[in-house]
């Protein structure tokens, strides 16, 4: 896989400097669940010696927490699984920039705040999926296709309301603008087979049942089923191919996860620390291979399971900018009752 994107290949992270911490532990709140990152920080403290306390919940829950403990805040840092969730979190003045030349190094500047409040993680890429015995791949290469009539009544998505479907719209807009954006919606809800209901994996459940010919679903929710231990989920991936649109244009809508240090620290040394090890090399290759996400890193491969779905160009362009259209994109999903 591939992403447009130059990225200085840099050093070593200085695991050494975890003995000038101020203590031996660091406090994580955590939008992720705790399995997906759990065997990464068991690395880290077996690295470092510093220990790793992790609050695992509810996006809006952990950032009402935040609001409400202030200055006595636990957290020291703040690890998202979406991009305007950071950003969400900076403007509200939740968190503090950092300085690091090992993650400015690593990470291409479209894929960190500008000012240094947060810094991306791993790659998730919003794709098509289809079913290989009802639909041929080629004739399906950008997001715009999936308002012709030829897909009337064949496509299944989750509730446009959801945070990444929201972010694929806001992506829209600041690619082609609002009444672009709401056309495309509009077209999309026309070709729905069924209520939007349920999460990504049940719409390409939706698909193998035959409800559906075409589904949007992140690429990772496609990598899990493939080694679930359900039998019926693995027929899923069997069945399915993915396909990535825009490959003309400017490239696969992608979103990021990411980590930030918050304003509350008390372990601002041990926070940046844990931080910049989530992008050294051994920490970004397990990120692929357990969540089946692309590394942040240009310079490190994804998975074999995730390079086995083919390279595509991805529209990192476009993730910064996710926040100030989602008031918009909004509007939009609630006029069309996507």
């Amino acid at each position: 896989m591939k992403f447009i994107a130059k990225i200085a290949l840099g050093f070593m992270l200085p695991i050494a400097a975890a003995n000038s911490a101020e203590s031996s532990v660091v406090n994580v709140y955590s939008f992720r669940e705790a399995k997906l990152i759990n065997p990464i920080i068991e690395r880290f403290s077996a690295s470092t010696g510093i220990k790793v306390n992790v609050v695992s919940g509810k996006a809006d829950k952990l950032l009402k927490r935040l609001i409400q403990d202030g200055d006595n805040s636990f957290a020291d840092v703040l690890l998202t699984s979406n991009v305007v969730r950071l950003e969400k979190a900076k403007q509200l003045g939740l968190l503090q920039a950092i300085e690091s030349d090992y993650l400015k190094q690593h990470i291409s500047p479209e894929l960190r705040d500008p000012e240094g409040f947060w810094y991306g993680l791993s790659i998730r890429a919003r794709a098509i999926f289809y079913a290989k015995d009802k639909v041929n791949a080629s004739d399906i290469h950008r997001y715009e296709d999936l308002t012709s009539e030829a897909w009337h009544n064949k496509i299944c998505t989750r509730k446009g309301s959801h945070t990444y479907n929201r972010s694929m719209l806001a992506s829209f807009i600041a690619l082609h603008g609002e009444k672009w954006a709401a056309q495309w919606a509009r077209g999309l809800v026309n070709n729905l087979a069924m209520r939007p209901t349920g999460g990504d994996r049940d719409q390409l459940r939706n698909v193998n049942r035959g409800k559906c010919d075409l589904a949007i679903a992140n690429s990772y929710y496609f990598g899990t089923m493939s080694q679930s231990a359900s039998l019926q989920d693995r027929q899923v991936y069997a069945n399915l191919g993915v396909i990535w649109p825009e490959q003309l244009g400017s490239g696969t809508h992608v979103n990021i996860s990411g980590a930030a240090i918050t304003n509350a620290a008390k372990n601002k040394e041990n926070a940046q620390l844990f931080i910049e090890f989530l992008l050294t090399e051994q920490a970004q290759t397990m990120y692929s291979n357990i969540n089946h996400e692309l590394p942040i890193r240009q310079d490190i491969q994804a998975s074999d399971l995730v390079r086995s779905w083919g390279e595509f160009k991805a529209d990192i362009g476009s993730v910064a900018k996710l926040y100030q259209h989602l008031d918009a994109a909004d509007r939009i999903i609630d006029s069309t009752g996507w």
